[in-house]
């Protein structure tokens, strides 16, 4: 970035918000919407010495880039939120070489892509239902007569990682270890970390896919009716296939859990609101439509310049970061009316147009999968725990991430029957 950019881009605009936006950080960390609604009018694209980037805020201008990968590429989009050490990279060169569906642009992204739309399809994934549910109802039958629950470990984050390693045919007993690498691969590209925990995220980055080369070798010997067998034949190089399955872990885990999550919250916090859900589960597809929007558990990604741009009247320079933030556009009051407003019946008849699982060559391959498991968690739980309320007085703060947006923990009760 030369200083010639970011003096113009100074000088354009008001440079303050750049230095503001500390988003790991309270309040913006538990409240980064009212920041971004100020810089939606104020200073709509900011450069951030931060993130050695340029923000954008609005909808619109959002979308012109997620619609235009020839000038806006995800190549080299996925680094660390910080510079990685020297021991890091060490590491991380025991593993095997770096692909991502995330960080890949054109005829390569379509080729890393197209097994998984196959097995990701949404009139594929209908078998699966049968199997989100019995996980629900299994782990909610654990501590259903307690009384009081600590909601995130005990239901919300076990649903998508049960769901997608059974897809794997991964057995029950080594979960809690792949939650634990999966859960430092997603800080080692999303947390601002010290170095000595880059290391220690690193190295279990390294072991899952090791583990998941394991797995594939074993399908290899012993076929079977699962997602890894079903894409073996795909004509993607080991490497490749390790690389992606590995994603996809962290992909349908992390953030299809936070959205749970946060579904929990903002329902069970409103009280008519779950009773009516309760009463008539039909109108759930569309509340989490509206969570989605409202609270979106995938807020940004990274877009690279191929050349110089100019997007409003801000010019960017080639091979410049773009932090976009889907968070801040899925609140466009532009967009949206009362878009600041929890309204789970704004997407009852109107088109779904947020954009939480992006948009364009890049929308998200799970999005059907992460449907499908927030409704039929928000229906096994609004059915069975008719009273569920959040529990009171505690005090509720998010992950400082980048990539996902959840809460730390969330405390909920009901009464026993």
């Amino acid at each position: 970035m030369t200083e010639q950019y970011v003096t113009q881009l100074e000088t354009k605009t008001c440079p303050h918000l750049g230095k503001e936006f500390q988003p790991f950080i309270n309040p913006q960390l538990d409240d980064p919407y009212s920041f971004f609604k100020r810089a939606r009018k104020e200073e709509p694209i900011f450069y951030s010495s931060l993130f050695n980037a340029y923000v954008l805020t609005r909808y619109d201008d959002i979308i012109t880039v997620l619609k235009d990968p020839t000038r806006f590429s995800s190549a080299n989009s996925l680094q660390s939120i910080v510079n990685s050490t020297p021991e890091v990279i060490d590491v991380l060169r025991q593993g095997f070489p770096f692909v991502s569906l995330i960080n890949s642009d054109g005829e390569q992204h379509k080729r890393l892509r197209a097994p998984f739309m196959k097995v990701f399809a949404p009139e594929q994934l209908t078998y699966v239902e049968a199997s989100i549910r019995k996980i629900s109802d299994r782990l909610l039958d654990g501590f259903i007569n307690d009384g009081s629950a600590e909601i995130i470990e005990k239901f919300a984050h076990p649903i998508p990682l049960e769901v997608i390693l059974t897809m794997y045919s991964v057995p029950l007993d080594i979960m809690p270890k792949v939650a634990s690498w999966a859960k430092d691969m997603t800080q080692l590209f999303s947390s601002p970390l010290p170095p000595e925990r880059q290391v220690e995220c690193a190295r279990s980055f390294v072991s899952l896919q090791n583990f998941v080369a394991s797995l594939i070798e074993e399908k290899r010997k012993a076929p079977a009716n699962d997602l890894i067998t079903n894409i073996l034949d795909s004509g993607l190089s080991t490497p490749e296939l390790v690389l992606l399955l590995c994603e996809m872990i962290v992909a349908g885990h992390a953030t299809s859990a936070d959205f749970i999550a946060t579904s929990i919250k903002l329902l069970a916090e409103r009280p008519e609101v779950w009773q009516k859900l309760h009463q008539n589960p039909a109108l759930i597809p569309a509340a989490l439509e509206e969570v989605l929007r409202y609270d979106t558990p995938a807020p940004s990604m990274v877009r690279i310049a191929i050349a110089e741009v100019s997007i409003g009247e801000i010019t960017i320079p080639q091979g410049s970061r773009i932090l976009i933030l889907y968070g801040s556009a899925n609140r466009d009051e532009t967009r949206y009316p009362d878009a600041d407003k929890f309204n789970i019946e704004r997407f009852q008849e109107a088109p779904v147009n947020h954009i939480a699982f992006s948009h364009g060559m890049h929308h998200c391959l799970g999005s059907s999968l992460a449907r499908r498991e927030g409704r039929i968690a928000i229906e096994v739980l609004s059915q069975r725990l008719p009273n569920l309320r959040l529990a009171p007085n505690q005090q509720l703060t998010h992950i400082p991430a980048m990539l996902n947006r959840g809460y730390t923990s969330l405390k909920v009760e009901w009464d026993i029957a």
